[in-house]
């Protein structure tokens, strides 16, 4: 089952609870037609039994009363031949003689025999045969045909003792009408419950296929979600395996370098103040020195880059710490002719920061703002708070960034510059998330704008 098509298990599950639903609906339409045919030859019983209730009292009265058995007979035939119509059969046993006296349909010429009365075998309401309808009397049945039922109901009068008459008045009623009319309505209500279960089922079919492909588009979504922290949880693997590398090689890089750099800065420092330079020579000394700079800047930024994130206990202020890197590149600025523009927010709250890592931060992205300005461009400095996170933007004017430098400006060891480490923005990044934010690079309306967010 678990290697076929989902629209296959759907077919099957609707297919299994359709034939569970049209049996269970033709077991309880049959069930519903036995009991409503029980209640029909209830009342046909009953019915039987209101019509002798109605007839006895007439015929012993009239016995009571000294009227002549025959003439009673022949008054009571002449009564009885319209109740025929009227969906009951009225006739007259005597017992003593076994003929039948007076018969509302007429069948055969008075008297007839008791034998002829009736075509087949009568049975008991509780299925037990009636040997002989001359000593029996309450309700019975026969088959009168094919599909048609006949009640015969006999009841005993009870005649004056003077009386030498056993007479018993009998009601037949015939309900294969009745009955037929059950067989049409049984017909009716199967095609009406299967209709009615098809298109329940049916409705349970698209319903059940709706919530499968919910369900199935639920669980897409939970892979797609669960494959992407997959790859998100890879790459801070593979972050950590970086950090990890340049850990391992600042250190070697710190214990191998920083002394011998600092005897190299020294030592040229010496030479640079000595006589007997030229002006080339000594251009030359100074080029190195800068050479002998970077590199020792470029060991204290991969030192600066592993060092754990370590939050301050006491709340800091950005707007404070931006106005010390705005200080500390305040020169710099001022040698493009770069023009800034800062809003300051008064509303924004104090943050649990490492304020040297977010200053470093801060100085990073205006040093990237600055560089990346045209000659006497403008760099614009904002910060802004809502409930729930605090967004800081800065914006140069410069050229477009292309796609692929936006999408992989915050990776390791990425750079467009000839001599950069690409160490800045993903130092960045770093510190960034590892404050609980997120950081992103757009460019908008001939602007590059780098927002920071930092959850209040």
């Amino acid at each position: 089952m678990r290697k076929q098509k989902p629209f296959t298990v759907s077919l099957v599950s609707f297919l299994l609870m359709l034939a569970v639903v049209v049996t269970i609906g033709l077991v309880g339409g049959r069930h519903i037609i036995e009991y409503l045919q029980g209640q029909l030859v209830e009342h046909g019983v009953s019915h039987n039994q209101e019509v002798i209730a109605e007839m006895q009292p007439l015929l012993e009265h009239s016995f009571q009363d000294g009227v002549a058995a025959a003439v009673i007979a022949a008054n009571f035939q002449e009564f009885i031949e319209h109740a025929e119509p009227f969906g009951v059969r009225l006739f007259l046993i005597d017992r003593s003689k076994g003929e039948i006296i007076a018969d509302s349909s007429r069948r055969e010429k008075l008297p007839y025999p008791l034998s002829r009365l009736v075509d087949g075998p009568v049975q008991q309401l509780d299925g037990r045969p009636v040997h002989d309808l001359s000593e029996w009397r309450g309700t019975g049945w026969r088959n009168s045909g094919p599909g048609a039922i006949e009640l015969l109901s006999l009841q005993p009068l009870s005649l004056p003792e003077h009386s030498q008459q056993q007479w018993t008045l009998g009601v037949s009623s015939d309900l294969s009408e009745l009955l037929a009319l059950m067989d049409e309505l049984h017909l009716h209500l199967d095609l009406v419950l299967l209709i009615t279960y098809g298109l329940i089922g049916l409705l349970g079919f698209l319903v059940l296929r709706w919530v499968g492909r919910r369900y199935e588009s639920s669980l897409e979504q939970q892979v797609e979600a669960r494959s992407r922290e997959l790859e998100q949880a890879q790459e801070r693997l593979l972050d950590q395996a970086r950090l990890a590398t340049i850990g391992q090689t600042a250190s070697v890089l710190a214990h191998e370098m920083r002394n011998p750099l600092a005897s190299i800065k020294l030592a040229l420092s010496a030479v640079r103040r000595s006589e007997g330079f030229s002006s080339r020579e000594i251009h030359r000394l100074e080029l190195v020195a800068g050479e002998v700079d970077r590199l020792e800047g470029m060991l204290g930024q991969t030192l600066e880059y592993v060092r754990p994130i370590v939050r301050g206990k006491q709340p800091v202020m950005l707007d404070a710490l931006l106005d010390k890197v705005l200080a500390l590149e305040e020169a710099l600025l001022a040698e493009k002719n770069l023009r800034l523009v800062r809003s300051r927010c008064s509303q924004c709250p104090a943050l649990r920061l490492d304020s040297e890592k977010m200053q470093q931060v801060l100085l990073n992205l205006l040093k990237n703002a600055r560089e990346a300005s045209p000659q006497g461009g403008e760099i614009r400095v904002s910060l802004e708070a809502d409930d729930e996170t605090l967004v800081l933007a800065i914006s140069n004017q410069g050229n477009e960034l292309a796609q692929e430098v936006r999408e992989h400006a915050f990776d390791f060891f990425f750079t467009t510059k000839a001599r950069g480490t690409g160490l800045g923005l993903g130092l960045v990044k770093r510190v960034i998330e590892e404050h609980g934010g997120s950081v992103e690079l757009c460019c908008e309306s001939g602007k590059v704008v780098v927002r920071v967010f930092l959850p209040v």
